[in-house]
């Protein structure tokens, strides 16, 4: 007798099956789709009973999704910084002309280096977001807002101090190609341009100031000499400082506390209209010119340095000193630094 599995294989040879490969494939996706389907639908009541079953995991909290959020930001803006590796100072260059843009580092509480997420990152180094690409001639940065111009003498501001604390992006306020230089006060933004002309815009949208919203000039007193023009400036809490290529100096007030602790130099009796550069009356040649918050530090041609303004911390290097009381409302010379 043949024995049961010849019998068996006798019985199949050349016979086709009854259901093709295409059905039975249907059909174990049929059954997945069902078996997904029946899953989703009854997960909370399935998954206690599969080996795989437990508790549903938890949505993430606001807290958490906003920490995601904030490393994934951080690791964009840091990927548009220059890579912090053995570049020479050739292939650095390189680097920059290739990559143009305003690169900031900061905390960003005020929206300084990353208007479109301002008040987090600490410690934020970035290209400034709707700056890139754009070679910057000039940039200034107050406490709570920025200000830089770009080669076509396009002006840009931002920060929270600015626009709000809504998330925003740089906001072109002028529009000028003379323009080459940008300084920031508390509440202003000072341009000078290549024809001597002076501008002050709000720097601040909250500033208390007779400056509208297109921004005013600066008159100077006495008009600039033949051929004479301003080749740098300075800005501090509320006033400016302009150079000329004659060696003269030139201050103005911003606003009302712009003189108050004789900063501009003219006196202690002077009274000086605001928006109006008038010239300090000297035998020196001047250079340079560096404002601090209330006081101002000007450099001769022969290297002497004066000063005048508040001396609350002996930044002015001028006798005895007290916080609060102690003003210097003529130009003093430095005699020593310790």
């Amino acid at each position: 007798h043949p024995r049961p599995t010849e019998r068996h294989e006798d019985e199949v040879v050349g016979v086709e099956p009854a259901v093709s490969r295409y059905a039975i494939g249907a059909s174990v996706f049929l059954l997945g789709g069902l078996s997904y389907y029946i899953y989703s639908e009854f997960r909370p009541a399935l998954s206690p009973h599969l080996p795989w079953g437990g508790s549903e995991p938890a949505e993430p909290t606001k807290a958490e999704r906003e920490a995601r959020e904030t490393a994934r930001r951080q690791r964009q803006v840091r990927a548009q910084m220059a890579p912090k590796s053995d570049l020479t100072a050739e292939e650095q260059l390189k680097w920059a002309w290739t990559h143009p843009g305003l690169y900031a580092i900061g905390s960003n509480e005020f929206g300084l280096a990353d208007p479109q997420h301002p008040g987090i990152f600490p410690g934020l180094k970035c290209a400034v977001p709707g700056l890139e690409g754009r070679l910057i001639r000039s940039a200034a940065f107050a406490r709570t807002h920025a200000a830089a111009i770009d080669s076509s003498g396009s002006l840009f501001q931002w920060g929270t101090g600015f626009a709000g604390d809504a998330p925003h992006a740089p906001r072109c306020t002028l529009r000028d190609a003379s323009i080459c230089e940008v300084a920031a006060t508390d509440d202003f933004v000072v341009a000078r341009d290549r024809k001597s002309r002076i501008r002050v815009l709000r720097g601040r949208s909250a500033a208390d100031t007779e400056i509208d919203a297109s921004g005013a000039a600066l008159s100077f007193e006495p008009r600039l000499g033949w051929r004479e023009s301003v080749v740098s400036m300075s800005a501090g809490r509320s006033h400016v400082a302009v150079i000329t290529d004659h060696g003269h100096v030139y201050t103005a007030a911003l606003d009302a506390s712009g003189n108050a602790r004789g900063q501009l130099g003219h006196g202690p009796d002077a009274i000086v209209p605001t928006l109006t550069l008038r010239r300090i009356e000297s035998e020196h040649r001047f250079a340079s010119a560096a404002c601090g918050a209330e006081h101002t530090l000007l450099l001769t041609d022969t290297g002497d340095v004066l000063g005048c303004g508040a001396n609350d911390f002996g930044q002015l290097a001028t006798g005895a000193y007290h916080p609060g009381t102690t003003t210097v409302p003529e130009l003093a010379p430095l005699a020593r630094l310790w």
